[in-house]
């Protein structure tokens, strides 16, 4: 069985961190399995069967989108685990 997908949404410097309402929308919209506070940031949690990697990580970046504006990428950065 293949390990679970896991990406984290962390801001960069001098931006606020995510609060956990906020993550947790991100993760709904998303449809992430789970959604944990690390470091200011979020890691969403996806299972193996929620598509490829390249799916999934659309799937936050619309949320995140959504949840944090148009300009969201230049405030926060998004990696795989």
């Amino acid at each position: 069985m293949a390990n679970r997908i896991e990406l984290t949404l962390r801001p960069k410097a001098d931006v606020k961190a995510l609060d956990a309402k906020t993550a947790e929308r991100i993760g709904r919209v998303a449809r992430a399995e789970t959604v944990e506070l690390d470091e200011g940031g979020a890691v969403f949690g996806f299972s193996p069967t929620a598509g490829d990697a390249a799916i999934v990580r659309g799937h936050v970046e619309m949320a995140a989108r959504f949840e944090l504006g148009a300009h969201w990428h230049t405030r926060y950065e998004l990696f795989s685990r």
